[in-house]
């Protein structure tokens, strides 16, 4: 683009745009400049307020137009304040203007717009770590461009899509996306993609190959473009990935110095989620230095950082709009399916009231129109069911995305860290004489350690246990219930993983219901049981316990909320229990 290779002679230009559109009064080109002049100050200058303020003066004179042009342009508009969000880290804000631009361009049937909505829902959800959402949303936007023949567009979602690839361990296409992005890059002159292009070779030489010093030279190279661009959002990211490769290959002094750099853009930019990296960079330097006082203080700051970015209503809000933003595409087909129920109404009328001499055909038709409106009811209820497995899919989603961040923050974030404090005071320990007071008080301190780092462990292996994304669900279970008193498992039939969303599911039913049996039932004896064929897997769990009235069974919070998990990956569920007899449940699932 324009406005990245050259922003003053852009500036100028968008200046005599407005100034003929005003001219010639001509209200919707005018609204076109003043967005591109809202871009300039988002996407050059960093100044959002500015820029807010030309966002809104355009998006007026969109809405007192009317016509296609008008409604791509309200589109854009979300578009551009989805991205001031996310430029200053309020993700879900972004999330919600983006989705609002879909809807727009949904809507008018845009395929030329949509695509740059694509691409930085694509980015937004890799900031979020949904690395999923993230490579589907880049694969759209690059099918779309190709098909539009975009080759901006074509560059860019290349990159995004790498990027994506990278964070998911996925290697194998991300070398000929770069080099796709770089040629298209080289041929127009573009230094915003060639930032972007060397700050993915670096990621991808640090977090594939090891390459720390080839890593550090890619970065250096982005780090010029993102100077050459005056652009503070990319010069904090090429510098926070530069001090980052430097950390990794012990060069401590260079890693502090570009942390502090990228730390002072995320200030003055208002970047939360880019502040707390950089802190735990600065973190782990200070322990270098044997400042394990002032590394605790950035530890500290960049855990309080993060919490605030990453929370979980943040994250489960962010997942309802998803399913919100799927189940209004459901809604206009139902919507665009009772139009058509009406249509056949219309047209069995007119035939019964004008052709009264065709008795048959009349009849036939009548027959037709009713097998019709049948089969749209059909469908009707069909999309109704799927809006709600949506829905129920999308929470399960987000509680299970921010139970494992959370377990794998705690574990090596913060246990990382303890881990490390406790090996410095060891060997504080060897190399100086301490009096006696002094050896029992460290003693003291590395028994609170100790347990410190147990009951940190415990809480991680509890919200989502190593064993089950790592060996799969017969070996988690296996410990699990191992662990809990008088649980005794079974497992028959194969033993091949299974998908990690129905994996998870089942894992948090049986942990849910053996604790109930425990707590409430005061079980004695529990049995788990797995069961695994080619095209199903059906789970039971039974035990001896007070029991209680099944016919009262869907009335149990805990008990509907297993229901609704089932439900969302198109199992079932029984429930078998009497009063002072026990309990049995019984889940089966369809497996591919």
């Amino acid at each position: 683009m324009m406005m990245f290779s050259n922003p003053d002679k852009s500036y100028e230009l968008i200046q005599k745009l407005i100034l003929l559109s005003k001219e010639q009064k001509k209200p919707l080109d005018l609204a076109d400049s003043y967005r591109l002049l809202g871009s300039y100050y988002s996407d050059i200058k960093a100044e959002y307020k500015t820029a807010s303020d030309y966002y809104h003066t355009a998006d007026n004179l969109y809405r007192q137009s009317k016509g296609r042009k008008a409604s791509e342009g309200i589109g854009a508009i979300f578009h551009c304040f989805g991205t001031l969000e996310q430029h200053q880290g309020n993700y879900l804000g972004a999330i919600q203007q983006y989705t609002q631009a879909l809807h727009v361009f949904d809507s008018i049937n845009n395929l030329t717009i949509r695509p740059k909505t694509l691409n930085n829902l694509s980015t937004l959800y890799s900031f979020l770590k949904d690395q999923e959402k993230s490579e589907k949303y880049a694969r759209e936007c690059l099918m779309l461009s190709e098909k539009n023949k975009d080759e901006y567009l074509i560059s860019v979602s290349s990159v995004t899509l790498a990027s994506s690839l990278i964070a998911q361990k996925k290697y194998d296409e991300v070398i000929s996306l770069l080099n796709k992005a770089k040629s298209i890059a080289l041929s127009r002159k573009d230094s915003y993609i060639l930032d972007l292009v060397y700050l993915n070779y670096g990621s991808y030489y640090q977090s594939y190959k090891k390459d720390y010093p080839s890593a550090i030279g890619y970065y250096l190279k982005s780090s010029l473009y993102a100077d050459s661009l005056g652009n503070d959002y990319e010069r904090m990211r090429s510098l926070a990935n530069l001090s980052e490769s430097y950390l990794l290959n012990k060069q401590y002094l260079q890693a502090e110095k570009n942390a502090d750099k990228a730390y002072s853009f995320g200030e003055k930019l208002g970047s939360n989620d880019m502040k707390y990296r950089l802190l735990t960079v600065l973190a782990k330097t200070e322990a270098h230095k044997m400042n394990f006082e002032k590394a605790y203080q950035h530890l500290l700051l960049s855990s309080e950082l993060k919490d605030s970015v990453f929370m979980e209503t943040n994250q489960q809000q962010i997942n309802y709009l998803e399913a919100q933003y799927q189940s209004e595409k459901k809604e206009l087909q139902i919507n665009t399916l009772l139009k058509q129920r009406k249509l056949y109404g219309v047209i069995t009328f007119s035939a019964i009231s004008t052709i009264l001499l065709l008795l048959l055909t009349i009849y036939l038709r009548y027959k037709i129109t009713k097998r019709n409106k049948l089969i749209t009811e059909q469908k009707v209820a069909q999309l109704e069911q799927e809006k709600q497995i949506i829905a129920t899919q999308a929470v399960l989603d987000g509680e299970n995305a921010e139970r494992t961040r959370l377990a794998r923050d705690l574990h090596d974030g913060l246990g990382g860290m303890l881990s490390a404090v406790k090996l410095n005071l060891y060997d504080m320990k060897q190399g100086v004489i301490l009096e006696e007071k002094d050896v029992s008080r460290l003693n003291k301190v590395m028994d609170m350690l100790d347990s410190s780092l147990q009951e940190l462990r415990r809480v991680a292996h509890n919200m989502m246990p190593e064993s089950l994304s790592r060996y799969g669900l017969k070996t988690s279970l296996s410990d699990f219930c191992a662990n809990s008193p008088n649980v005794h498992f079974h497992y028959f039939g194969e033993e091949r993983r299974i998908e990690q969303t129905l994996e998870v599911m089942l894992y948090r039913t049986v942990h849910e219901l053996v604790n109930n049996a425990l707590k409430y039932a005061k079980a004695q004896n529990i049995n788990v049981q797995i069961v695994q064929e080619a095209d199903r897997v059906s789970l039971t769990v039974q035990d001896d316990g007070k029991g209680f009235d099944a016919s009262t069974a869907t009335k149990g919070t805990g008990l509907i909320n297993i229901r609704n998990r089932v439900k969302a990956v198109n199992g079932t569920m029984d429930v078998f229990s009497k009063t002072a007899e026990g309990t049995e449940i019984n889940i089966e699932v369809k497996i591919a």
